[in-house]
């Protein structure tokens, strides 16, 4: 019996590989069909750009052959046959003249099957050249494509004016790293718009919701002068809410490096220290800021919140006046200064040093300090009773101000 199975087995082995043979062979005729229906697709596409029903017949009968050659690339024993690839780039490349010819002669166009076709072409030459089978060529195709390369970049413009962001993405990916393939090496391209192309690609792959694509090509970007405020700022609301914030913190530094009185670098960089309690590293960078521009009320009200924080109230005090001396309506200010006055009369108070009518006497004085920036706190956030309350309830008291204390009741 077991003699039996393994003979059978043997018949199912030989049936299975005949008929795969036969499929093969089959299959090997049908292509040499085809690419000579394709060669001739290929010859007779001439004066293509005519509008006319001849030239219409002979660009469809390109995009025919272009569809029926393309099953061929997904089947191993096919896809690295040199004259299957060669008869499809022709094809693509005499569809995307057509598109070129007609924008030569101020023709209509549809200009996004022209990116497409464009992008599709530079793809599939790539692709080619990749193989072993492709790099004979690469001289040839590099020269063939380089005046075309261009285009790619206007491509992409042209598909994020229409918000198609994949699509520009695309156009821009294939236009940057194009250049880096070996097809391009001998190829000097003008590197003049490459800064740009790639702040463009940064806000595709925003566009798209996509970290690693705006990764790609973000160091380019931020070289782009123009736009790099932008970039920076993109990129670190990009890495916001990772854990750890490395990244964000590190396009926060690069912000600030270039752009230090921004108002979005500078006031996040201080915000990310001191809220992981590195108050050290956040008054490294307000002291460096301050030295640019001493009078800068941004910089100044960040160090006197820090030194507020940490409970360095003499100097915090200098920095708060000096902030309301140029404008008198800022509210932290307001309060922290008045805060200030009102710890030093709790102060005064608790200096048993001194006589009790000596304590009253300074405390009353560093009350009546504290009394008209408590209130114009008041005015300015009058909602933030919790704040203002109870240190006005004290100095109205303490002050002997009946009207003003009964108020408060």
């Amino acid at each position: 019996m077991q003699k039996v199975a393994l003979l059978f087995t043997f018949i199912i082995f030989l049936t299975s590989s005949a008929s795969a043979s036969v499929l093969d062979n089959r299959r090997t005729r049908q292509l040499k069909n085809d690419l000579e229906a394709a060669r001739l697709a290929v010859r007779n596409a001439v004066n293509l750009a005519e509008d006319t029903d001849e030239s219409r017949k002979r660009i469809n009968a390109l995009r025919d052959n272009e569809r029926k050659l393309s099953g061929y690339f997904n089947d191993s024993v096919f896809k690295y046959r040199k004259d299957l690839w060669l008869i499809s780039l022709d094809i693509l490349k005499k569809q995307y003249d057509v598109y070129n010819d007609r924008l030569y002669l101020k023709m209509p166009i549809d200009t996004m099957a022209m990116v497409l076709k464009g992008q599709q072409l530079l793809g599939k030459m790539l692709s080619f050249d990749s193989l072993e089978v492709g790099k004979s060529y690469r001289k040839k195709h590099s020269q063939l494509l380089a005046p075309y390369h261009g285009n790619l970049l206007k491509g992409g413009i042209y598909c994020m004016a229409h918000e198609k962001w994949k699509e520009a993405w695309n156009c821009l990916d294939l236009y940057l790293d194009s250049r880096r393939q070996p097809l391009f090496s001998d190829i000097k391209f003008d590197s003049a718009n490459d800064d740009f192309a790639a702040f463009l690609a940064v806000m595709c792959a925003k566009s798209l919701d996509s970290l690693s694509l705006m990764m790609k090509y973000s160091e380019e970007a931020i070289k782009y002068s123009p736009r790099r405020e932008y970039t920076l700022q993109l990129l670190a609301e990009a890495w916001k809410l990772f854990t750890p914030q490395k990244m964000y913190l590190y396009y926060l530094q690069e912000g600030f490096k270039f752009y230090p009185q921004s108002t979005y670098f500078f006031p996040r960089l201080i915000d990310y220290y001191t809220s992981h309690g590195k108050n050290d590293e956040a008054m490294l960078y307000i002291d460096r800021a301050l030295k640019m521009d001493p009078r800068n009320q941004l910089f100044l009200l960040a160090k006197h919140s820090v030194l507020m924080s940490q409970k360095k109230y003499d100097e915090a005090l200098e920095y708060g006046v000096t902030l309301l001396r140029d404008n008198p309506d800022q509210a932290i200010p307001n309060y922290n200064v008045g805060y200030i006055y009102y710890l030093r009369a709790l102060d005064a108070l608790k200096n048993y040093n001194r006589s009790y009518r000596e304590r009253q006497k300074d405390a009353q004085e560093e009350y009546r300090k504290c009394l008209p920036y408590i209130e114009r706190y008041r005015k300015l956030m009058p909602n933030d009773r919790e704040r203002w309350y109870p240190i006005l309830y004290e100095v109205y008291y303490n002050l002997n101000m009946g009207k003003k204390f009964d108020s408060l009741l």
